[in-house]
């Protein structure tokens, strides 16, 4: 997923000098094209992310449209008062990139995981937060982004993760529905969504249809189609690799029960608990641990929705 950002922002700035890539001392083959090829568009900022956002804001202000590229955590938590100052009180046009979302960083401890930073970003005004599921959506995000101007959030994954089977189009700020079903409806962002899926699936031996709605775009936050979840499912669930505190769940929460309609469904939100991980393993190893893989998913629902 990475791989495909890095590339498409570069392709971009193969045509358009004003595309300009800041990282925060990340590299990889990939990049090698960007710092060899377009010199005076790529600049390794070295592990100094609030200069870094200091210097992006600049750009943005010149007429740039700018990449800020970095570890999830640490582009985003780091320079929290920056990008809150600097880029969202200006409104100015810098796309910060968080490489390796949730777990992603399995083996590397709490400094690494990334599950505070939607809460952090969502919190900021006119800041827009995209989620892909997958390189191919990575890539339709960024070209989207690529053609904009308002600060945003990309919350991508490290690498390995699952690829689209066939090209398809994303529209942006509404749920992209992924499996139909008629009982229940799971909502899920990220590379978690492949989870959500393969937990439909299983759903489906114990007699629960499940639908599974692809939350690409976290904020704005496609409300039409949370409210219609609301008023036609028996349950909502939402799976997110994020603490449940300020994550997609507490906005799709509050959306149903601010919705007009006489039906209220029931509603649990699947994502890490309010503590920290003090283990370390595979990423799957990681989302077991908090019940966040398909079988554990799958087993959760049945148990809640059964009962009622």
């Amino acid at each position: 997923m990475r791989f495909e950002v890095v590339k498409t922002i570069y392709k971009a700035a193969c045509s358009d000098s004003k595309v300009v890539f800041l990282t925060g001392d990340l590299g990889h083959a990939h990049l090698d094209d960007f710092r060899k090829n377009l010199p005076g568009q790529y600049y390794n900022i070295g592990i100094a992310e609030q200069n870094m956002i200091g210097i992006a804001a600049g750009l943005a202000l010149s007429g740039h449209r700018v990449f800020v590229y970095s570890i999830a955590p640490f582009v985003t938590l780091r320079c929290l008062e920056q990008i809150k100052v600097d880029v969202c009180y200006q409104n100015v046009g810098v796309v910060v990139v968080g490489v390796a979302a949730g777990y992603a960083y399995s083996t590397c401890g709490c400094t690494h995981h990334a599950i505070e930073d939607v809460a952090a970003m969502k919190a900021l005004p006119n800041m827009q937060i995209y989620s892909p599921s997958n390189s191919l959506e990575a890539r339709l995000v960024t070209e989207y982004l690529i053609k904009t101007s308002h600060p945003a959030y990309l919350r991508i994954g490290k690498g390995g993760e699952l690829s689209a089977e066939k090209e398809y189009g994303l529209e942006i700020g509404k749920g992209l529905v992924v499996k139909p079903g008629n009982d229940i409806t799971i909502f899920a962002t990220g590379t978690i969504v492949n989870e959500a899926v393969a937990a439909s699936n299983i759903l489906e031996q114990h007699g629960v249809s499940a639908e599974v709605i692809n939350i690409h775009t976290i904020k704005p936050l496609d409300k039409e189609l949370v409210e219609k979840s609301a008023q036609t499912r028996d349950a909502v669930f939402v799976l997110e690799e994020h603490n449940i505190i300020g994550g997609l769940g507490e906005s799709i929460a509050r959306i149903i029960c601010e919705c007009n309609g006489n039906k209220k469904p029931i509603f649990k939100c699947l994502g890490v608990p309010d503590e920290y991980n003090h283990r370390a393993g595979s990423h799957q190893y990681m989302l077991g641990c908090y019940g966040l893989n398909a079988e554990a998913i799958a087993r959760q629902i049945v148990e809640l929705y059964k009962k009622a």
